[in-house]
Order: structure tokens, then sequence, then C-alpha cells
């Protein structure tokens, strides 16, 4: 018993930093090691690939650090900043530019994590269309998703590429692919490994994606964003939820087939094998700047924010403050010592 106690008290040393002078574990030391936090974290979609890293961490890695994952599914009803904001969950997977947005009204977000380093929002023809650029949009019927990073990319796209809206059709179209199927509209806002899966699937033959990198836009996609208030008071539990979830990405995208079957456990409604070649198209996506998952450097996110203010959107004067990588840098420097 004495040489368990002395064993749990070296746990203890590196979690706490102390145990008692006899080398023995006091009971308060105890339940501090056995402790587990639970920590919220809103989805801004329906279940699909992009909750994969999530699912790992909560699976694979959280009990390692002392952490349950209380994964809040999303959907087109749901705000996740808002639910953030109000205090209903603890983190939330939204859009770069939300976040941005959010701030400029002094809502003091901040980003801990980068999901997608590239933003994957691309633009889909079918291949009887004859559009391959922004410039053959002219006199065609484009699809907009209003309040999405689609609109946002869309509105950069087009004005990097010098193409004058007022001669296109602009119209606003539902989340479904039903209208565009059908040929209600010619141009569909989508992300690369979503809406292009699902067409290809049903035997809707598209054109290659329209890129908008391509045309010189550079954009991050979703973060793992909190409050300034919760990390001011978890410091700890940020790390380690940063942590559970960089290790739950990297296992992901190493291990896509349980992954995918983690997600069906999750949601019996997802189709896996859909969302296995979605995850499969994701991956250069996910895999973050450099390779490291969840990061994106300072020069990338200023790159973003100069697109941003070039078309007028909001962007807090001090963005950065926004921002806060220490705990993705060091995550990677630890990885890279072991």
């Amino acid at each position: 018993m004495r040489a368990y106690s002395r064993f749990l008290c070296a746990v203890i040393v590196v979690a706490t930093g102390a145990c008692n002078g006899d080398g023995e574990v006091t009971a308060d030391q105890a339940n501090q090691v056995a402790a587990v936090d639970t920590i919220r974290l809103a989805q801004e979609w329906f279940p699909n690939a992009n909750y994969a890293g999530a699912l790992m961490a909560n699976e694979v890695f959280a009990s390692a650090n002392r952490i349950h994952l209380d994964i809040l599914p999303g959907s087109d009803q749901v705000d996740a900043i808002k639910l953030l904001v109000s205090g209903q969950t603890d983190f939330a997977d939204v859009g770069a530019d939300r976040v941005l947005d959010a701030n400029a009204r002094n809502a003091d977000l901040v980003v801990v994590g980068v999901v997608n380093a590239i933003s994957p929002v691309v633009f889909v023809v079918k291949e009887s269309s004859g559009i391959s650029s922004p410039q053959d949009f002219v006199g065609k019927r484009v699809g907009i998703l209003p309040g999405t990073p689609t609109e946002t990319v869309y509105r950069l796209m087009m004005q990097r590429a010098r193409v004058d809206r007022q001669k296109v059709r602009e119209m606003e179209v539902p989340f479904e692919l039903a209208t565009f199927i059908s040929g209600e509209y010619d141009v569909r806002p989508a992300f690369a490994y979503d809406e292009p899966v699902t067409l290809e699937r049903e035997h809707i033959a598209i054109r290659p994606l329209i890129e908008p990198s391509r045309f010189g836009v550079e954009f991050l996609g979703t973060v793992y964003v909190t409050t300034r208030k919760y990390i001011d008071a978890n410091p700890d539990r940020t790390r380690r939820f940063v942590v559970a979830v960089a290790d739950g990405w990297r296992y992901a995208l190493r291990h896509q087939d349980f992954a995918i079957a983690s997600l069906h456990r999750y949601d019996p409604k997802s189709d896996s094998a859909r969302e296995l070649i979605a995850l499969r198209k994701a991956e250069p996506f996910l895999s973050g700047e450099g390779g490291k998952v969840l990061f994106a450097s300072r020069e990338r996110w200023q790159r973003m924010v100069e697109q941003l203010r070039e078309i007028k959107a909001p962007v807090p004067v001090h963005w950065e403050q926004g921002i806060e990588m220490k705990f993705v840098e060091d995550y990677h420097f630890h990885l890279k010592e072991n």
C-alpha cells in the first residue's frame, strides 16, 4: 500500500507539483488527481466529419487529461457564439471571421486553436455550366448563404478577381442542395469536403472546384474559441482541453475509419460511408499550418484581417488580443521534445 502511495505521489507531483513531506498522498491531493472536469463544446453545424477530432479527444484522450467533453450538436438554427457569450457552453467550434466580427462588437472572445488553417470554402458548378472562374459568374445565378463564411469569402474573391457584382445575379439559397441540382441557380457555395461529396455520390457531374485561394483569397476556417473570462478563471482546464483536441485530431487523421465509427455512435443517423470520404478529402484542411494541428501563425491571421478590411467587414482594432496560440504552441513544443 505504501509503494502504491509513493507511486500516486509521483503522479501528483507531475499533476500538482506537491505531496506531503512523508511522500504520502493527502485526501485533497488524491481528489485533485481523480477529479474530472466536464467541458462543453458547441459545434456550429450538424454532426459530420468535422466532429472527428473532438470525438476522438473524448473517447481516447479525455481521461488522461482529466476532462469529459460534452459535445453539443449544431444546426442551421444554432448560434454557437450566442451559446458561448451566454455561458451555455465553454468552447465553440465556429468560423474565424465570426469571432473577429463578434469581438468587433465587444464580445471579448479568444481563439485557442485553429481547426482549418486553410478555409475549405469553394464554389461548385455543374459540368455543363461552362463556368471555371469568378469572371464567368457575370450574367449567371450565384447562390448566396447569408451570414456564413461562404458569403464573406465570395465577397473577397469577387473583389480580388475584379468582377463587378452588379453584373451577377446573386440570389439567397437554402442550405439543402435540391434547388442547385434542379437547376434553379448556377453557382453553389460549398465546403470542399461537404457538398461536392454529396453531389458526386448522387452522380451529379461537376467541374473542378473554384478555389478562392487561386484568386488571392487567404482565409481561415473554423476555430476553437472561448471567452477571456473562462481562460482567466480556468487556464489549466483550457490547456487540457487544447491538448485533448489536438491529440484527437492527430489521431482522427491517422485512424479515419475509427473516427467515423465514433461519429456514427454519436449520431446513428450519420452516413458513415459519406463521412469517411469527407474526412479523407478534409485532411489537407485539418492538418494545420506547417503540419501542426490547430496552429495558424500570426502572419496568416494578419493576411486574413487585411483582406476583411478591404471589404469593410467588422474587425476589432486590436484583433490580435483575441488570438491566443500559446496553448497550441506549448503542445507542439512538448510533442517535438517527446
